[in-house]
């Protein structure tokens, strides 16, 4: 699971259940903290980014129609990682996200959303077989319209890693976002090698059945379970004729069921080529007595993601 970046490769770029990876990478780049040889830079960095196509479905209040959606993400990002001891690394970075349904101009749906955050964390090895990971996100999350301080806020992820042996990891984690109705999200899963061909990646918000076809090419199976909150604008509710949505938190939830493949381009570099359907959307105003929108046309969609490490 590529959960290098936080929000990213999916913390909370692949805004998912937990709108963070709290797993995967997460742990296997946790290994890295106790670095003995002097001649290994102490510095290591990792840009990422992915785009997806959703295909288009009806959008529902209650049994009403609020019009067709039809769905555009991105997210890039990069974090630079540094040695500051046996036992620590330091992160900082820089990500983006953002969201884009073409909605008809009175339904309650924003025409775009976007995330512009820092990567504020650190990988401490507490002990030979746990590895901690702490991330804090501090960023605008909004419609990017009359842009204000409503708009900032500053989500952090805990997540620790317990070495078995190098084949089995258990994880645990949280994410807090105090913007969501349920502002702390617990997370648990386990990467489990199964011989030499089958890995099971059981850890929100992407688990995953691998099976390793080649040196290079691995293929996959499983979900893509994404949320996040975002602020709207001052005048959102009224262009809508619904005052109540002015300012409003939009929790977004997105379920996907996916299958694909990661194909190492070089040591350094790999993309993720994927597909499958999104059976739910979700459009959730919990601060404006649970407005809620919902999306439940099975429909198709596209990714493609790249993350290249140094």
């Amino acid at each position: 699971m590529n959960a290098g970046l936080g929000r990213i490769a999916p913390a909370r770029f692949y805004c998912v259940l937990f709108a963070f990876c709290l797993g995967g990478d997460l742990t296997l780049k946790g290994q890295a903290v106790l670095r003995e040889s002097p001649s290994v830079s102490p510095f290591s960095y990792e840009v990422a980014g992915e785009a997806s196509y959703i295909g288009t479905g009806e959008a529902k209040r209650g049994s009403s129609s609020v019009g067709d959606i039809t769905e555009i993400n991105g997210s890039a990002g990069a974090v630079v990682s540094t040695q500051v001891s046996r036992s620590a690394l330091l992160r900082l970075g820089v990500q983006w996200q953002g969201y884009s349904w073409d909605p008809e101009p009175t339904a309650p749906i924003p025409d775009s959303v976007q995330g512009l955050n820092l990567v504020l964390g650190a990988d401490l090895q507490v002990s030979p077989a746990v590895i901690l990971r702490i991330d804090a996100l501090p960023g605008l999350y909004g419609s990017f319209r009359d842009i204000s301080s409503r708009d900032f806020n500053i989500p952090f992820e805990i997540g620790g890693s317990y070495f078995v042996s190098s084949d089995l990891i258990f994880i645990a984690g949280i994410l807090v976002d105090v913007n969501s109705d349920f502002p702390v999200y617990p997370a648990i899963g386990l990467h489990w090698k199964i011989g030499d061909k089958w890995v099971i990646e059981g850890v929100p918000p992407r688990p995953q059945l691998r099976y390793l076809l080649s040196d290079n090419v691995t293929l996959y199976a499983g979900a893509d379970l994404r949320e996040t909150t975002f602020r709207m604008d001052p005048h959102f509710g009224q262009s809508r004729g619904i005052p109540k949505l002015d300012n409003a938190i939009l929790q977004y939830r997105e379920v996907r069921a996916t299958a694909g493949l990661t194909w190492k381009l070089s040591k350094n570099v790999s993309i993720d080529i994927e597909g499958g359907c999104v059976p739910y959307r979700r459009f959730y105003y919990p601060r404006a007595d649970d407005f809620k929108v919902l999306s439940e046309n099975i429909v198709p969609f596209a990714r493609i993601g790249v993350t290249a490490k140094f």
